[in-house]
């Protein structure tokens, strides 16, 4: 019998062609899909690639999405329900678990997203090494955390892409913004701002074994995005600081008790050689990171959650050992700054570029920036090492604005 799957979905349609190659099995499966209005461009280069069951909502009509996926499973023979992106994994879990399907459980993914529960299970389990934090529900609760030590972060509990988030120098500024916040539904927290080089860490986990993971180390702070500034990703390869971040990466995973699917892990490597976790979310990396893992292993992160979601058998490329030698990462630029100039497309090989994504409709429309992978131009770039890749970089953010 036919696997039926319902496919929560907050990407445009077009997101799951990728060069040509399309990574929804629905040769394998027959697919429901709720998704995200053209506003939004929910069905976007649907039209290559149909499917016969479509539900179209309202990015922000969260009840909409839940009472179709709810119809949806009780009115089909659905048994695997699919997301990827960080707005549909708790939603996709919570029907899991209201209609006893296969895949991550809603308690399983709350402590993926909730980054109070997350702390609070990666400190009992003593996986890693958390800052200072405390769950903000009334302004009394900012003095739970030590003033004494500087700076703090305010940010949101069940947030993504480095949206809602405060930087503060002191009690008194962070009463100020409290002020302006809405804390009701414990939506925020407080917690020690750490000083160091952040650092991902990407897992693929099946049966609770990590059969894959890359590590990379961020250009700049993903909460520090503005208009006219860039972000990227350098991979990092084997070494003493690659081994205790994947030591680090396996304890956090266990202590939130993640059995299958893909994972996105950030921390801190402060000066005083010190890993500091920061959040991990149960869902396959954003922005230019999969293409950079593509380019690096030769297999999508993005289709191998699709295909674990629907219990579909699936590859890893060549991991453990790049596709081809060398090492990989991205370089992007946001909206606004001045007039982009972008790259002469008969320079791209020279640089080492393997893909340029233009990003239609990046920005907000009126000179802003709404989040940390609001990219207008991007560049997956492959080296044979390391100093290479970063000189590639340089070269590509000179010419880039030239």
């Amino acid at each position: 019998m036919t696997t039926t799957a319902l496919f929560i979905n907050n990407h445009p349609y077009s997101h799951f062609n990728r060069g040509g190659t399309y990574i929804l099995p629905t040769s394998e499966i027959d697919i429901h899909m709720v998704t995200r209005n053209q506003f939004h461009g929910g069905v976007r280069g649907f039209a290559d690639h149909p499917l016969d069951h479509v539900a179209v909502c309202d990015a922000e009509e969260e009840d909409r999405w839940r009472a179709i996926c709810a119809w949806t499973l009780r009115n089909h023979p659905i048994s695997r329900v699919i997301a990827v992106h960080e707005r549909a994994v708790l939603l996709a879990a919570e029907m899991r678990s209201e209609f006893g399907l296969a895949g991550m459980d809603y308690e399983t993914a709350a402590r993926f997203r909730d980054k109070v529960r997350m702390k609070e299970a990666v400190r009992a389990a003593g996986a890693a090494a958390v800052p200072g934090f405390a769950a903000l529900d009334t302004p009394d609760d900012l003095t739970k955390v030590d003033w004494s030590t500087g700076r703090k972060v305010i940010k949101s509990r069940w947030g993504l892409a480095a949206k809602d988030l405060y930087i503060v120098e002191s009690l008194e500024e962070a009463r100020r913004i409290v002020s302006g916040l809405d804390l009701s539904g414990s939506h925020y927290e407080v917690e020690e701002f750490v000083k160091g080089q952040i650092y991902h860490c990407d897992s693929v986990v099946r049966d609770g074994h990590i059969l894959f993971r890359s590590v990379g180390k961020y250009l700049a702070d993903p909460a520090s995005y503005s208009p006219g500034s860039l972000f990227g990703t350098v991979l990092v390869g084997d070494g003493e600081l690659h081994k205790r971040i994947c030591e680090l990466n396996a304890e956090v995973l266990s202590a939130l008790g993640l059995q299958d699917g893909t994972t996105h892990l950030e921390l801190f490597h402060t000066d005083a050689d010190e890993l500091v976790f920061c959040e991990v979310a149960g869902r396959p990396p954003g922005g230019i990171i999969p293409p950079v893992i593509q380019a690096q292993y030769g297999f999508n992160i993005v289709e191998t959650q699709i295909r674990l979601d629907a219990g579909l058998d699936f590859t890893l490329g060549t991991a453990p050992e790049p596709a081809a030698g060398g090492t990989s990462g991205f370089i992007a630029f946001y909206p606004g700054g001045g007039e982009a100039r972008g790259i002469a497309p008969a320079r791209l090989d020279d640089l080492g570029v393997v893909e340029h994504l233009t990003h239609r409709g990046a920005g907000n429309g009126r000179g802003g920036v709404r989040h940390s992978t609001d990219f207008l131009d991007s560049y997956v770039i492959k080296a044979p090492d390391d100093d290479t890749l970063l000189h590639r970089i340089a070269c590509i953010e000179d010419e880039y604005w030239r």
